[in-house]
């Protein structure tokens, strides 16, 4: 029977899977991801790991043909990883996590992607209630570093590369869906939690708080490099800063 011409058709939608060195983590996620039906395309990044995450990746590759894996050669950080995936497809609808997710589901998911497909927001902003009662407070505390997102596409044409680089994607995509006027939803993801860099047990303690401190660096520097156009003030005082 031929589509009804009065019905619209659903867009393409693609989930980017931006990972490194998640090999006890992933396999939850990606669990998910294949349950879920309303995606077209899986696209999985491997950012350079040096653990098993990238036999992990391919192997769901196998058993799933909406899934593709790219590799990169070394680690690049999430902002190049996203680019990557999104260089992958034409998709007008994304969907992005992060690879270290708890207790997701294909609820949670659709509660993303369902503003967007429906015209009511151009992305929208999950944020953990209910999983775990650090991850809950940060989360809310700063919205704008959660990297559970659905999200129009073309947004990302206006995301400073430079600003995007390591731990700023968000902050850099943040920003440029204001600059763009986008409209913006909230979405609870209850249950919802990842563990913070400082009790991944893969990494230890004193790697974890190194790490912390050096993704709030990069936010920092992301969030100076993606406003300073805006408010050429600040520019000057930031200068140095930014370089780093």
């Amino acid at each position: 029977m031929p589509d009804n011409p009065l019905q619209p058709r659903k867009p393409l939608i693609a989930a980017i899977l931006p990972t490194f060195n998640e090999e006890f983590n992933v396999s939850g996620v990606l669990e998910v991801l294949r349950a879920t039906s309303m995606l077209d395309e899986i696209i999985l990044v491997d950012d350079g790991s040096t653990d098993n995450t990238a036999e992990i990746l391919n192997q769901t590759a196998t058993i799933d043909r909406r899934v593709r894996v790219i590799q990169h050669g070394k680690n690049r950080g999430k902002g190049q990883a996203i680019f990557s995936g999104w260089a992958a497809t034409n998709a007008s609808i994304l969907l992005l996590l992060d690879a270290d997710l708890k207790n997701l589901n294909p609820e949670h998911i659709q509660a993303l992607l369902a503003p967007v497909i429906e015209h009511r927001a151009d992305m929208t902003l999950g944020l953990f209630h209910g999983g775990h009662r650090s991850t809950d407070f940060s989360h809310w505390l700063t919205p704008f570093l959660t990297g559970q997102r659905g999200v129009r596409a073309e947004l990302l044409k206006y995301v400073s590369r430079d600003a995007a680089a390591g731990y700023g994607f968000e902050v850099a995509l943040t920003v440029a869906a204001g600059q763009q006027k986008f409209r913006t939803r909230v979405v609870a993801l209850k249950g919802v939690w990842h563990p913070s860099s400082e009790y991944r047990t893969e990494r230890g303690y004193w790697n974890g708080n190194l790490t912390r401190f050096r993704m709030y660096g990069q936010v920092i520097r992301a969030w100076v490099i993606a406003t300073r156009e805006r408010y050429p003030k600040a520019k000057a005082f930031f200068s140095d800063i930014s370089k780093y």
